[in-house]
């Protein structure tokens, strides 16, 4: 895709793709064999999610296969399908320990490399094989630690090409059959080790005089005997290392030849000539330079010069006390007694293709062992080839031949780490691939061109050369100078590149080509900016048909991307055969990119529109006010003209540019568009302040347009919304008939509660907060819930104009950004005809061009409301209010904060003068009041108004649906519809717009009629003329921003990319040359209406009777309790003693002041939280009135009888019998309930059951209250007074006292009440039988006592 290749052949690839996973996806999945670990419950339960994901994906496959309709979907499905594969390979249970790869260096670990066991574990199946087992890999290692002195170098320590095989070692003779390279020779090895002291002695401290590399084992040479199963092939050899025989230019097409001049004094004389004049770094003394001659195959570039690129004084000379200790400083100090001036001079090959000799000839055969010494200071320290005056060690390596005798035997030696020792270790032996012959290769490397480089200078460019490493092999491109998009055009051959793998092997693995980006520094070392690693395309023959394609590959340092780089590289096998001919030279050295690899050029025309700069900061502790901005491509530059004074007017005069240039016909290949700013400044001063780099101009082609351009393609719905002729049934109509409709149409059927929410309700699509706003076919608006410049139709408004970033300085990692100001403008890059006399194309930027010159502007900003914002408080809320900022002007609405809230609704105005584009930036923050402390910015999002004011989409005030004159949708644009129409098809290559009459308009060949957009529409006396109604409808067919709400992110300074919650808003940019300003739309919060309401409890019946008496009967005291649902204030009739049949008179009056949104059906409350909280909450909850019946008890708590409760705006009407009443007349309990709405009908009379969920089905109604509801607004209630229960003023209505029964009464007030009704009532027969038996009693006393007297009396005849 990247390389815009035919969609054809993108879906071939495609579907190549997706069989290909098909098949790997039937594969089985391996199964459990002898020898390995059992399988456990997480192995069976692993492998059912890996089968079942693998069969989910071949099933998605085969359908995207069938189903899919465009290529980018098929990647992304792709993608999604390698994540998914990648997420079930990971095995859980991985104890196998990685392969780890040391690199030493006198027992110390300077590089490693690891490699993943299953990478490259041996299995006899192909398909369970780990993918690099026994495979030719190229590795590039690792340093241990990286030094925080060597994070900007960032260097490979080493790239080794190997084969790494894991198994059992029963499966050893695979390993042995899978290497095909070489023969595997095993070496017996030991170090023979001497000293200096006088002579070479044997002898010495630290070290036996025979041992391995390290010295730590001893291995006599004479005793040391081939293990069990092995054999000596052949006598005791001096193999010396072959890196001591290599050049030092070794593997160089360009080498750096340098000689060090030496001079001495006595303390306090003069300088003269030292005895060893001239030397090399290390002090070895060398020829003098003047008669150095350059080796055979060499030639000097250049004359011998003093080097300054180090540390030295301004004559090139470093000081030290005595040259053999070293210490060389740049400064000369009166101790110093020693000082040496550097001299260099390059030298590079005659000719790239000749061959290079890579070490010094060696005979096959060693004759004479003494020349195989290797030299050191000391043993750890590093050895050389000659003997220096310093040196005090030296050793010399012999190495023995074995052969295997039987196979499988161990080939391990016993030895001792010191003589005497009876520790045995175990010594390997050196095993070697010994090759017949190296193979030649000549590697050619391409070299384009580089985009965005890492800036190495404190200009923020950098001076860029390229080093292209491969195998043994390095060469540099040359240097450009105060660019990071470089183009070089230069091919590097590397000839007689000496290789020992099999052709075959290298061509499926080739070794990788390193090309690393320097920046050339005149002082101190070159700065590492960053490496690209690249496979070469291998030839096995000079005649092969493939021709190598430049490509682009990615440039990084460490971590951090660092451009990309466009090259290519061909490596050819040298069999003999004749190899392509060398490109051409460019000057002497400098061969370029053949024309088969460069890429083709066609002629280009690029339209440049440099609108301004903007936000500028300081350069060299002073302002940038007179810049100029300078575009370079492809070595062609174009300038703007000068800015007076960016403080006045930061845009250009001259904002359009035109160059015409040869550029790559491919869009690939198109090189970077350099931006570079400069300020002029006094002196004739100019120095570059900013660089931007556009590396890809993909966005900007487009194609030429000429005289027979039809605009109308780029606009389909306007296509569609054609008319060929007038629809059936219509006719033309004048101007007047809008006019004539008002005056029919009273106006008092538009409703006067409609008001702008109405509108924002009905666009979100909660319709019970808009109802009468539906009814009346109103239009909606856009609500979008990203900003406005997010949405996806709109393209961040950069059609007018993108901006660019200027950087300035290098890129460090530890830097925020180094943004340093914004240019403003557009390009279009389109071809042009090859032959110069043709007709140019028509300039696309020119058209509809706006004036550059500074505009005042009013500013109007709508905030509505803000959600899901951060907690500031302890609470866990917030006091939010509004803060805007627009150039050096602040407004807040500080004084009308929301308390205790997040989730603001704010319905807020604010309107600003402003002149743009000096004012172009309008902040928003919403802000946490706190009574104490400053306020705390809860967060921010910023409103580019340029960007804005400039879009073609017309951003400026979204369109409506319709076009009113008044009313709730009344029209807010300075401009009509006409004349907007106008200006776009000015601006965008459309015919003028023509009106036929007042219903009928034409655009070229293109017609458009009113009753083909209003064909149903309802008549409406707010709408406006005709024309402008027709003209708004085609507008509306346009990609034009509509009328909307755009939901913005909010962001803290202090949490940077962290959302802080969201805030619904839109602006209105008016230019006020325009006219005068429409009256700005009404957004203030719905404010609710205080009412009053009043409900008279009457009576209650058939109440649950659920306590017994002492006498056994059933009873209540019952009294009412009501209250509005979200209210504390609870109020409560008096209480009906000693009910006994349910039944309960009242006549009790409750009054509830309410406030209440009719548009909302929401009451709102307003109460503090705490008694501690500064503000009341407001909270929105429903209207709901809660009326319970209690049974009262005084010794106990009261007992709960049953509920009811009533949404007043949609509640059951009451019934006007209470036989009539029951559960059924819940809408929860019924079916076809009939409700009403009380803030309708204002007052309801009748009964409503009260029930009790917790009791059984059939027992839930416990009774039945008579209650009238009324309604009032505050007025009504203030002209008809009532008072709490019977309170005076006791009117409207009058209450009497409720008519009770004798029996209900409070037994302890009324002792004869209760003796009445309750004990003589129950216990009369008992009490009369009581005292009858109390009379018979006492007279029985008496005549028991009185009858011994009388009997006496009559005995005795008294």
């Amino acid at each position: 895709m990247k390389a815009k290749l035919p969609e054809e052949e993108q879906a071939q690839f495609v579907i190549a793709a997706l069989d290909d996973l098909f098949l790997m996806c039937n594969k089985d999945l391996p199964e459990w064999e002898p020898g390995q670990s059992p399988v456990n419950e997480l192995d069976l339960y692993l492998t059912s999610l890996r089968e079942n994901q693998l069969k989910s994906i071949r099933a998605a496959a085969t359908k995207l296969r069938a189903e899919c309709t465009s290529v980018e979907e098929a990647l992304n499905e792709l993608d999604s399908f390698r994540s998914q594969i990648r997420a079930v390979a990971v095995e859980p249970q991985n104890s196998f320990p990685d392969v780890v790869i040391w690199m030493l260096c006198a027992d110390k670990r300077i590089a490693y490399y690891r490699i993943p066991a299953y990478e490259v574990l041996y299995c006899k199946n192909d398909d369970f094989r780990g993918k690099f087992c026994g495979k030719v890999q190229n590795v590039l290692f690792k340093p241990p630690s990286v030094k925080q002195n060597e994070e900007n170098r960032l260097e490979i320590p080493a790239l080794v090409r190997l084969t790494v095989w894991l198994g059992h070692e029963k499966d050893e003779s695979e390993w042995l059959r899978m290497q095909r390279e070489g023969s595997l020779s095993v070496l017996a090895e030991t170090y023979e080790n001497e000293w200096y002291f006088v002579k070479w002695m044997k002898s010495g401290p630290g070290r036996p005089a025979w041992s391995d590399a390290s010295g730590r084992v001893e291995i006599l040479k004479d005793k040391l005997t081939p293990p069990a199963g092995w054999k000596w092939e052949r006598d005791w050899f001096v193999s010396p290392e072959l890196s001591l025989f290599y050049d030092k230019d070794a593997g160089h097409s360009e080498f750096l030849e340098d000689v060090y001049v030496n001079e001495t004094r006595m303390p306090g004389g003069a300088w003269q000539d030292a005895k060893v004049k001239y030397t090399d770094v290390k002090g070895d003394p060398c020829s003098e330079f003047e008669n150095i001659k350059p080796p055979e195959g060499w030639r000097w570039k250049d004359e011998w010069k003093v080097d300054f690129n180090r540390p030295c004084d301004e004559e090139g000379w470093e000081y030290t006390v005595e040259a053999s200790m070293g210490g060389y400083v740049p400064t000369e100090k009166m101790f110093h007694m020693c000082r040496r001036r550097r001299y260099i001079r390059p030298r590079v090959l005659i000719s790239a293709t000749s061959p290079i000799d890579e070490t010094k000839k060696m005979p096959e055969e060693i004759t004479d062992p003494e020349q195989c010494w290797e030299y050191a200071i000391g043993f750890g320290q590093k050895f050389h080839a000659n003997k220096r005056p310093v040196d005090l060690v030296r050793r010399r390596r012999w190495q023995r031949k074995l052969l295997p005798t039987k196979p499988g035997a161990p080939c391990f030696f016993n030895m001792t780490e010191k003589a005497g020792d009876n520790k045995a270790l175990l010594a390997a032996p050196r095993m070697v691939l010994m090759y017949d012959k190296p193979r030649r290769w000549q590697l050619r490397a391409y070299v384009f061109q580089a985009r965005d480089l890492l800036a190495g200078d404190q200009t923020g460019l950098s001076d860029p050369y390229a080093r292209v490493i491969f195998h043994t092999r390095s060469g540099v491109t040359e240097r450009i100078d105060k660019t990071l998009c470089p183009t070089w055009d230069q091919t590097l051959i590397f000839d007689s590149v000496e290789a020992f793998s099999d052709p075959k092997s290298l061509a499926d693995n080739p070794p990788p080509v390193v090309v690393e980006i320097f920046d050339y520094d005149q002082l101190g070392e070159d700065e590492f900016l960053g490496r690209a690693v690249v496979q070469p395309m291998v030839k096995l023959s000079p005649t092969e048909k493939r021709r190598p394609v430049l490509q682009w590959h990615s440039i990084t340092k460490g971590s951090k991307e660092g451009g990309e780089l466009l090259a290519a590289f061909e490596l050819f096998l040298l069999t003999g055969e004749p190899l392509p001919p060398t490109p051409s030279k460019r000057g002497a050295d400098i061969f370029v990119v053949p024309d088969g690899v460069k890429p083709v050029l066609q002629r280009t025309g690029i339209e440049i529109l440099s609108w301004g700069v903007r936000n500028m900061q300081a350069f060299q502790l002073m302002s940038v006010t007179s810049p100029s901005v300078e575009f370079e491509i492809g070595g062609h530059l174009a300038t703007t003209d000068i800015i007076a004074n960016t403080k006045r007017n930061p845009n250009f005069q001259e904002t359009l540019l035109f160059m015409d240039v040869m550029l790559p016909k491919e869009t690939l290949y198109l090189p970077p568009m350099n931006i570079r700013i400069r300020d002029h400044r006094q002196f004739g001063r100019k120095p570059m302040v900013g660089l931007h780099v556009i590396k890809c101009l993909d966005d900007y082609r487009t194609e030429p347009i000429n005289e027979e351009y039809d605009a109308f393609a780029n606009f389909p719905a306007l296509l569609n919304a054609h008319s060929a002729q007038r629809p059936v049934g219509s006719a033309p109509r004048g101007t007047t008939a809008v006019l004539n409709m008002r005056m029919k149409i009273d106006l008092s059927q538009v409703d006067e509660d409609i008001d702008w929410w109405s509108k924002y309700y009905a666009s979100t699509g909660d319709l019970s907060k808009c109802r009468k706003y539906v009814d009346m076919g109103y239009d909606t608006m856009k609500v979008y819930t990203t900003s406005l410049e997010s949405a996806e139709s709109f393209h961040g408004f950069n059609d007018f104009c993108d901006t660019f970033g200027f950087v300035r300085g290098k890129n460090l990692d530890d830097e925020e950004g180094n943004i340093v100001g914004e240019f403003k403008g557009s390009f279009r890059i389109y071809p042009l005809p090859d032959d110069f006399g043709a007709p140019m194309p028509l300039r696309q930027l020119g058209k509809g061009r706006m004036d550059s010159s500074p505009v005042d502007c009013t500013v109007r900003l709508y905030v509505i409301k803000s959600f899901d914002l951060q907690p500031n408080d302890p609470s866990g809320l917030a006091d939010p209010y509004v803060e805007i900022e627009l150039g050096k002007r602040k407004m807040d609405s500080k004084d009308k904060y929301i308390p205790n809230t997040l989730n603001p609704v704010f319905g807020q105005i604010f309107e600003l003068k402003c002149i743009l584009p000096i004012d172009k930036d309008l902040y928003i923050r919403v802000k946490d009041y706190d009574f104490l402390s400053s306020d705390d910015v809860i967060g921010e999002t910023v409103i580019d108004l340029e960007n804005r004011y400039l879009s073609k989409f017309n951003a400026r005030v979204g369109l409506p649906q319709s076009y009113y004159v008044e009313g709730p949708n009344q029209w807010r644009d300075v401009q009509k519809p006409k004349e907007i129409l106008a200006d776009f098809c000015s601006k965008n290559f459309l015919p003028e717009p023509r009106f036929e009459g007042a219903d009928c308009l034409r655009l070229g060949a293109k017609t458009f009629y009113l009753d083909s957009f209003e064909p149903t529409r309802k008549s409406n006396p707010h709408f406006g003329p005709e024309d402008e109604r027709l003209a708004l409808h085609v507008l509306n067919c346009l990609p034009l921003v509509k009328e909307h709400v755009e939901t913005r992110p909010l962001y803290s300074p202090l949490q940077p990319g962290i959302e802080q919650g969201k805030l619904q808003c839109w602006v209105d940019i008016f230019p006020c040359l325009a006219g005068t300003l429409p009256p700005p739309t009404d957004v203030r919060p719905r404010e609710p209406k205080k009412y009053e309401l009043r409900v008279i409890v009457w009576n209650t019946k058939d109440v649950v009777l659920e306590e017994t008496s002492i006498t056994g009967e059933q009873m209540s005291d019952i009294y009412v309790r009501g209250w509005l649902a979200g209210l504390d204030e609870k109020q409560e009739t008096d209480v009906h003693y000693r009910s006994l049949d349910g039944v309960g008179n009242f006549n009790w009056r409750f009054k509830f002041p309410m406030d209440y949104l009719p548009a909302e059906n929401v009451m709102v409350v307003k109460k503090k939280e705490h008694f501690w909280s500064l503000d009341a909450t407001e909270q929105c909850i429903p209207p709901n009135l809660v009326v319970q019946i209690w049974d009262n008890d005084k010794f106990s708590a009261d007992d709960f009888l049953g509920t009811l409760e009533l949404n007043l705006s949609s509640m059951p009407a009451p019934k006007k019998k209470s036989r009539q009443c029951g559960v059924e007349q819940l809408p929860a309990y019924g079916k076809s309930v009939k409700m009403i709405n009380l803030f309708d009908c204002k007052r309801a009379y009748g009964y409503w059951p009260c029930i009790n969920d917790e009791k059984p089905d059939g027992e839930r109604l416990t009774g039945k209250v008579e209650m009238e509801l009324e309604l009032l607004t505050v007025e009504e209630a203030q002209l008809r007074p009532a008072g709490f229960g019977q309170d005076e003023p006791n009117e409207n209505p009058h209450l009497e006292p409720p008519k009770r029964p004798e029996t209900s009464f409070l037994w302890f007030t009324s002792p004869w009440k209760t003796f009445k009704h309750i004990v003589w009532k129950n216990y009369k027969w008992y009490i009369l039988g009581a005292f009858l038996v109390v009379i018979f009693g006492l007279l029985l006393a008496m005549f028991i006592y009185a009858v011994p007297g009388l009997a006496a009396r009559k005995v005795m005849g008294v």
